[in-house]
This record gives C-alpha cells, structure tokens and sequence, in this order.
C-alpha cells in the first residue's frame, strides 16, 4: 500500500490504463478486480503479504537499471592524464551508475574493495540525477488531496519521510547491485555514513549483499562534543558499513598484538617468552593437583576457585624441555614461560571502534596540499581510509572509489604503498558536480569538482616519488 499512497493521482490513472490495455479481462468495467487477477495469475502466482524487506517509491525503476545497456563510452583525455603510458590507476569523469556499467565488460569479478563515501543526504542537495526523482509538489498534492488533518499520523510520517529519503535510495540502489557484481569472490565493500541513511542502507545491503554477508560495522568517532547542539546531544560519529561478497572467503587482518613483553633473556632455544599465568578459571577436579618443588619439596595448588591450565603429566615434560622453571629458594612461585612461537596468531581481532583519526586531520592533509585555501570541506582522513585498506585488500588489489570527492582514497594508497612496498591499484570516478563560484574551491579556480579530485590526486603523488601516482583520465561520452 505505501506505494499507492506515495503515487499522484494521475499516475495511477495512467497506470491503471496501461494495466488495462494490457489485462483487459481483469476489469470490471473501469475497476481492478482482484479476484479476477487471482484467478488470471493463478494461486502459485499470487503473493497475499509482502515479504520482508525496504519498500520506497521508485524501487522497481531503480532496480531495472541494473541491466539497462550503457550509452555512453570511456574517453581517454591524455591532456589531464599522468603518466598514461605506466600507470595502473584511472579517473573517470561521469555519473558513477553508467561508469559502474562501463566497468561491468573488463572488471566483473575483479576488484577487491569498493568504497562509497556517498551524499549523506543531509538535506543539501546532491548532483546525482536520476530520471525519477520524487518531486516535493507530488506529495503536496497528495497531502492537498487527502486533507492531512484527517490521514493517521504513521500516514503523515511515512508521506513525509518518503519525501526526505525517496531520491537518495534511489539513487544509491542500482550503484550498490552493480558494484557487488565488481567485487572478486574474497572481496568486500565498505560504505561511509552517518545517521540520516544508515538504518536504510543497511536494509538495501542485507537485501544486495545477503544479511549473511554482513562484516560489521566500523564506528568512527570523528569530532569532539559540539558547543551548538541545541537539544545537547552531539553526534560524534559516523559508520563505515563493511559487507563481503562471499563472507566465508573474506578475512580481515586484525591488528598486530603488543609483543614487547616477550624476550629470551635466558637464550631459550625455542625463542622469545613471556611469563604466563599457570592457573585458569574453568576446569574439573582433574585440574586442581599439587605439584611439587623438585628443588624445595614445596608444593603449589591453584588460587581459590581455579584450576590448573594444564595436565599433571605436562609437569614433568615441560620441566624437561625448560617451559616450566622451579626456584631453588622456598616462597617463590614457579615460573610458566608461554612462547611466541606458540601464538596461534600474532593479531588481535580489530576493534568496531574507530579514534584518534577526526576529520579535522583530514583537513589538516588538504590544507597541507593547499596552502591557498580549503578547497573541499570536511575531506575524510587517509589514516581513517588506510584501516580500511590494511584490513581488506593486499599488494596488487584493485580498489573502486565511486565517489571521489576530494580524493583522500587515492592519496591513502599512495601513502600504503609506499610503506609496504606494494602496489594497490584505483579506479576513482567523480562526475562533473559543479563547485560553488563563491567557495574556497571556486576561488582557487576549480569548476567542478572532478577537477579538484584530479588536481588532489596530482599533489599527493609528488609527495611519493618512487611508486605509480600517476593515472589515466577517462571521460564518459555518450
């Protein structure tokens, strides 16, 4: 029903025509006849309750086009391009949806990261133009028509957040298909939002990507309390949602565990140590046994309400072999040595919290590259893009940056490769938003904001010398 409510009247007069050219036989003179259409789809045909899932106005025409052919082609403008006969990376100027199509032919199954840094729908507008945008006059005129004082209030609120979310999901549906079809079997995509679109994405993505596929999700603490919240609730963060293509083929990399406390101070054969606590929390009578000082006859138990973390026979072994070490002075404990080698892993599984990185270090970067101005506002920090791709991409990888912006992903890899001496790849795609003649950005000269994309791109690499910063510039043409 949402949908009928969000239609104008005249379309649904012109789409009950076209239902009857098409299905004459279900009418009733100028009526739909329900039990006509049962009786005409037959019973397996026929779904009585809608199945559980993100419903909006909109939704169908967004999801056909997916599978709408391209029209336009990739044009390479070796004018704007570095260093095009070597690189690797390229920039695309153009709406994302038909780059995404262009890219389907040579790189279905390819990259291994997607970021989306999309519009946050903030309520400023986006210049991301899809061809059925929800226009504000077609839900005044349903609200004029159906008198709002007499429509329920879950009625009102849901016609009114229609009005607010509408464009943005379909704007971001058919990006979002058409990139999973990108990603390799062991790749993932990560998207960056905040409250206003975070609860709906995530609704599109276990529907795209299958609930299944959910990595989790990345809390970012990117600013401190604000001053001005007028209801004093400040909103300090942001998300970063991770989803795989294949959740059984993704591992992250986690973070390297603290191996300072290790050493071999006694040149133990089997390496560097650490002093490990004997006892543990959980066990059984077996577990709770006396051990004795070869060298002082003194006899250990467990503390009160613990166990030993290991079998009677593991004593007389691990002496041996040096592992357990007795005092030869009475009062002292004996000493458990837990060894590095003996680490299942070296890394800690990360942590869904993300601090220490806010935007204001991303502007710092951009003001470091723009001694002139601040071209962009409230660019994302490399270091906030770097835990992403440590996490999930290695030498060589392909990365797809669908919404370039500033170009801080780009930037990120340089500064990646550099210290792991590997060699990432992009793909960055910004259409040609214009910037505003009054802005930082408009002053310095830039007309849209693939150019100071671009322009970023170009000052960031001479900042890494020694490694591919350079890229190919396409441009999409019909």
């Amino acid at each position: 029903m949402q949908g009928k409510n969000l239609l104008s009247f005249y379309q649904k007069q012109k789409k009950i025509k076209e239902l009857k050219s098409l299905l004459p036989e279900v009418f009733a003179e100028d009526q739909l006849d329900i039990q006509k259409l049962k009786i005409y789809l037959e019973a397996d045909q026929f779904v009585d309750e809608s199945n559980y899932g993100l419903g909006w106005f909109g939704k169908e025409k967004a999801a056909s086009q997916v599978s709408e052919e391209s029209t336009g082609k990739l044009v390479l403008d070796k004018s704007k391009s570095i260093q095009p006969n070597k690189t690797k990376n390229q920039f695309i100027e153009g709406d994302n949806l038909e780059a995404l199509r262009l890219l389907q032919k040579e790189y279905t199954g390819k990259i291994k990261l997607v970021y989306i840094d999309p519009p946050y729908n903030t309520g400023n507008d986006f210049g991301y133009n899809d061809r059925f945008k929800i226009r504000s006059n077609q839900y005044l005129e349903f609200l004029n028509g159906s008198g709002i004082e007499r429509v329920d209030s879950c009625l009102k609120n849901q016609i009114e957040s229609g009005e607010v979310h509408t464009n943005w999901l379909n704007m971001i549906y058919p990006r979002l298909v058409l990139s999973r079809q990108l990603l390799t079997n062991n790749g993932a995509i990560a998207i960056s939002i905040d409250e206003s679109e975070k609860a709906n994405v995530q609704l599109i993505c276990n529907e795209v990507f299958g609930e299944n596929n959910f990595v989790g999700c990345f809390i970012w603490i990117n600013r401190s309390n604000s001053n001005t919240s007028g209801n004093l609730f400040a909103a300090n963060h942001e998300y970063i949602l991770l989803y795989a293509k294949c959740s059984s083929e993704l591992k992250l990399k986690g973070e390297l565990k603290d191996l300072s406390n290790y050493s071999n101070p006694d040149f133990d054969p089997n390496g560097d140590w650490t002093p490990d606590n004997p006892s543990a929390a959980s066990g059984n009578s077996n577990s709770r046994f006396a051990i004795t000082n070869p060298y002082t006859n003194e006899e250990y138990l467990p503390p009160a309400g613990r166990y030993w973390a290991f079998s009677k026979q593991r004593v007389a072994e691990w002496f041996d072999s040096g592992k357990l070490i007795f005092p030869k002075e009475e009062g002292k404990r004996f000493l458990l040595k837990k060894y590095k080698s003996e680490l299942k892993s070296i890394f800690n599984p990360i942590s869904s919290i993300i601090t220490d990185i806010p935007t204001s270090k991303g502007t710092r970067e951009l003001k470091e590259l723009y001694p002139e101005g601040l071209p962009f506002k409230y660019p994302k920090p490399t270091d906030l893009l770097l835990t992403i791709l440590k996490q999930l991409s290695e030498d060589e990888d392909l990365i797809l940056d669908l919404f370039a912006g500033s170009a801080s992903m780009p930037h990120a890899i340089f500064k990646l490769n550099e210290k792991q001496s590997s060699k990432r790849r992009f793909i960055c795609v910004q259409n040609t938003e214009a910037v505003k003649e009054d802005s930082d950005a408009g002053r310095m000269g830039f007309s849209t904001i693939s150019d100071l994309a671009g322009d970023r791109i170009v000052r960031a690499g001479k900042l890494y010398p020694t490694i591919d910063t350079g890229f190919r510039f396409y441009r999409i043409e019909e």
